[in-house]
């Protein structure tokens, strides 16, 4: 059960923490929700965690995107009567049998010949399968590219279409954009892509997945208002009558959880203009070092007023590369003991902790709100 952060004493706390903000999560979820008019599937991935999980099943997503057994398992354990939609495109054998006759599991998502004829060896040729198709887009206007791994193009993609038709009850296609996109034209070029497709197929799709890439803001990365993203999307897909009986489905994660969490880490030591800090890359920063994310700070201590300055953080680990370059802009009088909130940390950074030298091997979280400046 998660503690009241106002009845814990910060100096008994010795290592990093998040303090979540369910009122938060409650306004981001519910904005999607009313803004998006298919089915909204939560990236798990993003963040596993179950409060987080059990929250925003309550405020009305009911489906949710797992990339392994282990998810698979988590959200059916949790939930029921949640639809699971097991959508890595490449899955082993073991899990794509454990998904379906274990865990009732009947959307699969592929992207080769091999994969479907391994969904259909798995299942015993099961005739109650709903299969997507991930076809390969541009993932030119964000910030984390996704179209390297997965994804199919061209004559190949209008031919699997074709044969995955002839042995699926439903049948959907999908794509990735990339991770925190910033520009929402990047939805139109894929869903025109993504319908060209089904055209040139003449196969009839019962679900059309516009995945995920909705953007939180960062600094120095601050995207269009979510507004234009959905005005954009909901657009295009109203365009095309091939879509008009498919369900449109969704898979948000960083744009429903980001906002909801913030790290809490403490100075140790302050050299010039370097704070050497109790987390770091090899902890719940590592998506700071490898996709460049400058996350919102602000000092957590209620007496400091002074100007604000740049500053590089080093992480507590005895690796020379726990580093991560700023600007973050932090009181000029900062100083050892003191403590910094990091704000929009709710998305991926539980699920990359790897406690490298022993460090921050628990998770740690307490409910409240964060002090505004």
């Amino acid at each position: 059960m998660l503690k009241n952060f106002n009845k814990i004493k910060i100096e008994e706390i010795d290592e990093p923490f998040y303090i979540f903000k369910p009122e938060t999560l409650t306004k981001d979820v519910k904005f999607f929700l009313n803004h998006f008019s298919g089915e909204t599937i939560y990236a798990v991935k993003t963040n596993p965690c179950e409060f987080i999980l059990k929250h925003i099943y309550k405020l009305g997503v009911k489906s949710f995107d797992a990339a392994s057994i282990n998810e698979v398992a988590l959200i059916r354990n949790l939930f029921t009567k949640s639809k699971i939609y097991f959508m890595n495109p490449v899955k082993p054998v073991n899990s794509i049998k454990k998904a379906y006759f274990d865990f009732g599991v009947r959307n699969f998502s592929l992207d080769s010949n091999q994969e479907l004829e391994k969904i259909l060896h798995s299942t015993n040729q099961a005739s109650d399968l709903n299969l997507h198709l991930r076809v390969a887009v541009p993932n030119n206007f964000s910030k984390i590219n996704l179209s390297k791994k997965f994804g199919v193009d061209g004559l190949a993609a209008e031919k699997l279409l074709i044969k995955m038709k002839k042995v699926t009850n439903k049948i959907g296609i999908s794509f990735h954009i990339g991770s925190q996109c910033m520009n929402p034209i990047a939805y139109k070029i894929s869903i025109n892509k993504a319908v060209s497709i089904i055209k040139k197929s003449k196969v009839s799709v019962d679900y059309f997945n516009i995945g995920g890439g909705f953007p939180s803001e960062y600094y120095g990365l601050k995207p269009p208002k979510l507004e234009n993203y959905f005005n954009i999307i909901n657009t295009e897909l109203s365009k095309h009558y091939l879509l008009s009986k498919a369900k449109f489905l969704s898979e948000p994660g960083r744009v429903l959880v980001s906002n909801s969490m913030s790290l809490i880490v403490r100075v140790d030591l302050r050299k010039k203009n370097n704070l050497f800090i109790n987390d770091g890359i090899h902890g719940h920063l590592y998506t700071a070092k490898e996709f460049g994310l400058l996350y919102p700070v602000r000092i957590f201590n209620e007496n400091i007023k002074s100007k604000l300055v740049p500053f590089n953080f080093y992480g507590p680990t005895c690796d020379s590369n726990d580093f991560i370059k700023g600007p973050f802009f932090l009181p000029d009088s900062i100083k050892e003991g003191d403590y910094i909130e990091l704000k929009k940390m709710g998305a991926y950074t539980v699920t990359m902790n790897k406690s490298f030298n022993g460090f921050n091997s628990k998770l740690k979280v307490f409910v409240g709100k964060s002090k505004e400046n």
